[in-house]
């Protein structure tokens, strides 16, 4: 049994014409009739009645029509998996936080494409949360976020590397010669959060909220360079990772009373499967993280 053959049965159950059928294939009538006899001999079971001119399915006839049917979408279903996967070699696409893409990001960027310079590699810059949503609707490849219980339990997780989120300020900002400080004296400052998709802005407002206090956020802004502008002008805040703000010889960091420790991992779907250039990219980054 061969699937030209199976294309030639079901062709022949939809019109119930070997006449339509070769139409419908552009071959001839003999090569169709032939390969039908073929299934029969094959099976030792006759899969039509011929009755006034026309094919009607037997009961054996029609149970392997109900097969054939399944097979075939499923070749059909592979066969467009397997082009789109030939359109997306040599690409993967990977959803990264702004702050990580800052300091982390470029580093395994220049690393990764030197080691593969055919391979494109596409970076989607949004929120932590967004990037948990895009790896779920099969947009990104990759995810670059903060590890939670929910991450642990919910994704396929490669840490990356840890870091302490750190209250920064300008050197011209009263608090600026603190050692540390807690949520709770920050109550009355100015403070610049990153936009609602950031984890880092649920991870602060709860952490204000469980010691009674509102903060006064000045500003929402998902760019970098926004934040250190308004921060230069020594009137405002903003929570950032050290590493980040350790770039900038302008700021001050600011650890708080008990340090925010947070990791930072890669994620991918555990219901998905990965394209062989995501694979590599994953061999790669947990190699790039031993170093």
């Amino acid at each position: 049994m061969k699937l030209l053959q199976m294309r030639y049965f079901q062709t022949v159950c939809r019109y119930g014409s070997i006449t339509k059928a070769a139409e419908e294939l552009f071959v001839s009538q003999p090569t169709i009739s032939f390969c039908l006899k073929e299934l029969e001999d094959e099976f030792g079971v006759k899969l039509f009645h011929r009755r006034h001119n026309r094919l009607q399915l037997t009961v054996e006839g029609q149970f392997f029509l109900d097969k054939v049917n399944y097979i075939l979408q499923s070749v059909d279903t592979l066969t467009t998996q397997m082009k789109d996967m030939g359109k997306n070699h040599n690409r993967v696409k990977i959803a990264v936080p702004a702050m990580i893409s800052t300091f982390l990001f470029p580093k395994m960027f220049d690393a990764y494409t030197r080691m593969y310079p055919s391979v494109e590699l596409e970076m989607l810059e949004t929120g932590s949360l967004q990037a948990r949503k895009l790896v779920d609707a099969n947009s990104v490849d990759l995810g670059i976020t903060i590890q939670d219980s929910f991450v642990q339990d919910g994704y396929n997780v490669l840490p990356l590397v840890s870091t302490e989120l750190v209250f920064c300020v300008s050197k011209s900002h009263p608090l600026a010669n603190r050692k540390q400080i807690s949520f709770k004296e920050l109550a009355e400052e100015h403070i610049i959060m990153f936009k609602a998709d950031s984890y880092q802005n649920i991870f602060i407002k709860r952490a204000f909220s469980e010691v009674g206090v509102e903060p006064k956020i000045l500003l929402y802004s998902s760019q970098l360079y926004t934040i250190k502008e308004f921060l230069s002008y020594g009137n405002a805040g903003a929570f950032l990772y050290r590493q980040v703000a350790e770039m900038d010889k302008d700021l001050v960091c600011i650890p708080m009373d008990k340090a925010i420790i947070q990791q930072i991992v890669l994620i991918w779907s555990k219901s998905s499967s990965l394209y062989s250039d995501s694979e590599n990219f994953i061999q790669f980054a947990k190699q790039f993280n031993k170093e």
